[in-house]
C-alpha cells in the first residue's frame, strides 16, 4: 500500500506565520549571538541544531501525523533547498499583526514602512543599530514600543491608524511593552529589518552596500549598518533650521527625490 501524503512549507519569509516566524528569527538571533562563544570545533554542531530547529518550525503548518511522518522517513539533506531562504537575506516585509498587552491594543506600520516618517525612520534606525551592536534589551524595547502604538486622532494627511511618533510618549509606553513576549520581540525587530533591506534595494545610492559574506560562512553575518541619521544629516548639511521640515516627510517621498539628486551627483563625477 502506498501513502500519499502533501507536504506544505514555506519559501518565502512573508508566507511565514506568526508563529513560524517568532521562532525562527529567534533561534537565528540565538545562533548569531552565540556562536563565537564557542571553539570552532563545535561551531557544526551549532548548525547542526540550527538546522533542525528551522526545518521543524517550517513543518509547523502541517498536522502531527505529517510532521512525525516525514521526520523519520526523509533524510536531513531533504531540506537542505527549503531551509536555503531562512540563512540568507532577511526579506520579511509583512508586519506582525495588531495584538492586546496589558489592556491596550497596538497596531503596527504598514507592511514596507509605507506610512512611516522620516522622523520616525532615523530613530528606529538608530535603535535597531544600537540593540544589534550592543543586545541591550532596552533598545529592542523602545523598537517594539516606537513601531507599535495605540490608535491616535487620525491625520487626514497619512493612512496611519497608529498615534502620532512623539518621543516624549515612548518614556510612557516602552516599560508597557517590556513585559511582552521576548519571541515577538525578535519576530518585529527581524520584521524592521527586512523591510529595511527592501528599502535599501528601492534606493540603493542613499545606502551604503553591506559588507560581502563570507563564503566559508553558512549563514549570512550580521551586516553592517551605517545609521540613517548620520545620512540625514549629510543631507541637510547639519542645518537645524531644516531638520524638522524634513523629519516630518514621509520616507518614500523623501528618499525618491534624495535618490534621484545622489544619482545626478555621481554622474557629474569625472
Amino acid at each position: 500500500m502506498k501513502l500519499s501524503l502533501k507536504i506544505t512549507l514555506a519559501t518565502k519569509w512573508n508566507e511565514l506565520t506568526e508563529l513560524q516566524l517568532c521562532e525562527i528569527a529567534t533561534a537565528l538571533d540565538n545562533y548569531h549571538k552565540f556562536k563565537d562563544c564557542h571553539p570552532a570545533e563545535f561551531q557544526p554542531t551549532l548548525y547542526s541544531k540550527l538546522y533542525v530547529v528551522l526545518v521543524k518550525n517550517l513543518l509547523r503548518t502541517n498536522n502531527f501525523f505529517t510532521v512525525w511522518f516525514v521526520l523519520r522517513k526523509l533524510e536531513p539533506e531533504f531540506y537542505v533547498e527549503y531551509v536555503k531562504f531562512l540563512c540568507g537575506e532577511i526579506e520579511r516585509t509583512n508586519f506582525l499583526g495588531s495584538f492586546k498587552h496589558k489592556g491596550c491594543t497596538y497596531f503596527p506600520p504598514a507592511n514596507r514602512l509605507q506610512n512611516i516618517t522620516i522622523k520616525e525612520f532615523s530613530f528606529v534606525d538608530s535603535l535597531y543599530y544600537n540593540w544589534r551592536k550592543s543586545q541591550d534589551i532596552r533598545f529592542l524595547n523602545m523598537l517594539c514600543a516606537t513601531l507599535y502604538r495605540t490608535t491616535g486622532p487620525k491625520d487626514p494627511f497619512t493612512v496611519d491608524i497608529r498615534k502620532p511618533f512623539n518621543k516624549v510618549f515612548l518614556d510612557q509606553d516602552t516599560p508597557l511593552l517590556s513585559s511582552m513576549n521576548y519571541k515577538k520581540k525578535v519576530a518585529i525587530a527581524y520584521c524592521y529589518e527586512g523591510c529595511r533591506n527592501y528599502i535599501v534595494k528601492q534606493y540603493p545610492t542613499i545606502f551604503p552596500k553591506p559588507i560581502e559574506q563570507d563564503p566559508e560562512e553558512k549563514v549570512t553575518t550580521i551586516q553592517s549598518y551605517t545609521p540613517f541619521l548620520k545620512l540625514l544629516h549629510h543631507k541637510i548639511q547639519f542645518d537645524p533650521s531644516k531638520l524638522e521640515q524634513t523629519q516630518s516627510l514621509n520616507l518614500h517621498d523623501f528618499f525618491g527625490p534624495y535618490e534621484n539628486e545622489l544619482k545626478e551627483l555621481k554622474n557629474q563625477k569625472p
